[in-house]
């Protein structure tokens, strides 16, 4: 059977929701500390998952900015 392939309006394929997956991967982290009985707040400590978070935003900056800056302009 195919694959299908979700495309836009303009015929492009469209990006998975960014929003809606950390939000799922959230969800399923409650989850798993619901079952569980420990919260990943008890195994890991709250400054490490900010000092991670922070290198993550960051190299997703970086990423973002060198993306857009090679891409052409349709003036």
């Amino acid at each position: 059977m195919a694959e299908r392939c979700e495309t836009g309006q303009d015929g492009r394929r469209t990006r998975p929701d960014a929003v809606a997956l950390i939000a799922g991967l959230l969800s399923l982290l409650v989850a798993a500390a619901g079952i569980t009985g420990t919260g990943p707040w008890e195994v890991i400590d709250i400054r490490w998952l900010l000092a991670g978070t922070a290198v993550v935003a960051g190299i997703a900056f970086l990423v973002a900015s060198v993306r857009n800056s090679r891409a052409t302009a349709d003036d």
